[in-house]
């Protein structure tokens, strides 16, 4: 064990909040108190600075490379997420004031789902496809900065969302106390509606793959 060659440490003279390592590749992302980012690719025998960014005026405070490594999450001490293309650090999607307090905590959770935490414990998940008032479903990739895809007018407020059977199924939750069944990838229109509500689904919870409760504007829980 004595004999075993470790790379060479890589130091930045700053306050390191974060690191990540790349799911594919030898790369390190590194996050400083003074609200930069460093890329470096890493070696036994060397490393290489790829880029240096600065995307955020305070400190940053957590990154993470996406499940396939072609971005990079980043968050910052002024609330603000950011995606950024590994291969070049630019800034490809940006989304402020995500939080009343400072951000101190990101986790990637799969493709489809960022989580983020403050410094007053609260958490909080992305989901990349989003609700709207105006009664539309809408699915967003958060590396490019355009509309996946869009379902047809529900002619309904569209108010709560959650992701049942592993990912494949969304239920949406709606102003008129219906909830909708939704296949991912296939977002023109509906699957299935679950009626029965008196009043507006405000909140889904769900408990497993299989089960979900939900919150009403009666006061009462389903």
């Amino acid at each position: 064990m004595g004999d075993t060659k470790a790379p060479e440490p890589l130091e930045f003279g700053k306050t390191i909040f974060d690191c990540a390592v790349h799911p594919n590749e030898d790369l390190v992302a590194t996050g400083l108190i003074n609200g930069k980012i460093f890329c470096h690719r890493y070696g036994l025998d060397q490393h290489e600075e790829l880029w240096t960014e600065r995307p955020f005026k305070k400190s940053c405070r957590g990154v993470e490379f996406t499940p396939d490594g072609s971005g990079l999450y980043s968050i910052s001490k002024d609330r603000v997420i950011c995606l950024m293309d590994t291969e070049t650090g630019k800034i490809t999607q940006t989304k402020e004031r995500t939080h009343e307090n400072p951000l101190n905590a990101l986790l990637c959770l799969n493709e489809r789902m960022l989580a983020t935490g403050d410094d007053q414990g609260v958490i909080k998940k992305y989901l990349l496809f989003f609700i709207r008032g105006d009664g539309y479903l809408s699915t967003w990739d958060i590396r490019k900065p355009n509309v996946y895809a869009m379902s047809d007018n529900m002619e309904d407020e569209l108010l709560s969302v959650a992701l049942v059977k592993n990912g494949t199924k969304a239920v949406v939750g709606s102003q008129e106390g219906v909830l909708s069944l939704w296949s991912w990838d296939y977002w023109g229109d509906y699957n299935d509606r679950i009626i029965g509500h008196p009043n507006s689904i405000d909140t889904i919870c769900k408990l497993d793959e299989d089960t979900i409760c939900t919150g009403s504007s009666d006061g009462i829980i389903r």
